[in-house]
Parts: C-alpha cells; sequence; structure tokens
C-alpha cells in the first residue's frame, strides 16, 4: 500500500479544518478510511506537518552512541572480563541479557579464554541406537519399584 500524496494530505486536512464534514463524510469523499482523515488531522495539530512518517521498527539498542564506543574499547583492552564486569565498567544501567545480545550482536562470543578451541559436540549414545526410531515395546516398572508398594 503506497502512502498518499502531499496534495492528497493537504485536501483532506483542510477540507476538516474548513467545517466541510466530518471524519466519516470526509473519509467518504476521498476514499480513504476514517482513521486515515482523524491520522492526518492529528498529525497536523500535534506535529505541523503532514509528511509520511518513518516508521523506526522495532526497540533501539539500550547500547548505543558512546556507550557502544567505550564497549569496542573495553572489548579490545579486557577480552577476558565477565558480563556483569562489562556492565560496571562502562556504568550502564541494564541486565546481563541486554548485554550478553549486544555482544552477539556485534559478533562477540563469550568465551573466558580466546585461545581455546570452540567446543565440540559428542554423541552421547551408542553408535548401535537408532536415532528417531520408535520403540515398539513398552517397558511397565515392576511392582518392587512403586513407591506405593506396603512394606
Amino acid at each position: 500500500m503506497r502512502a498518499l500524496s502531499m496534495d492528497m494530505r493537504e485536501r483532506i486536512v483542510s477540507a476538516y479544518e474548513n467545517k466541510e464534514g466530518s471524519h466519516a463524510i470526509l473519509a467518504e469523499r476521498f476514499s480513504v478510511s476514517k482513521a486515515v482523515v482523524g491520522k492526518l488531522v492529528r498529525q497536523k495539530r500535534e506535529q505541523g506537518t503532514l509528511r509520511p512518517q518513518v516508521h523506526l521498527r522495532g526497540r533501539r539498542p539500550a547500547i548505543r552512541g558512546k556507550k557502544l564506543e567505550q564497549l569496542h574499547k573495553h572489548l579490545a583492552k579486557h577480552p577476558d572480563a565477565t558480563l556483569e564486569e562489562r556492565i560496571e565498567a562502562l556504568g550502564l544501567d541494564c541486565c546481563v541479557n541486554t548485554m550478553w545480545m549486544t555482544l552477539q550482536r556485534l559478533g562477540w562470543r563469550y568465551k573466558k579464554s580466546l585461545c581455546e578451541p570452540l567446543s565440540k559436540i559428542v554423541p552421547t549414545s551408542p553408535s548401535s541406537v537408532l536415532i528417531g526410531a520408535s520403540v515398539s515395546t513398552r517397558w511397565t516398572p515392576s511392582d518392587s519399584y512403586l513407591s506405593t508398594r506396603p512394606a
């Protein structure tokens, strides 16, 4: 869906300001919804402009600007610092998870020693076990295993 042209926006708002009709009447006249008429009138009143608004998607990062630059310097000087130590050193008011997500976004991984290789996934089951195979027999505990068995 395209944004309305500036000409159309101005005509809608000027018609409302000249009391040529209600939101419903103007919406029908200009082939837009009542919500669009209300939005344009409110935008003109509150912001003084009818230009299309840029929608900034999502939440702003908690660590940005100068603090982000300081974080980059801290990462270079103290690569083994914990998340809590980084928060305290930079004087941030955020939780550990926020610092963790910021480091992930920057491409850093949280490993105490950068010299160690990445952890490897090793199989924990014997190789004879079929992965994802359904079990045909159903195991049921015997009476000796039940906790409600009388003494």
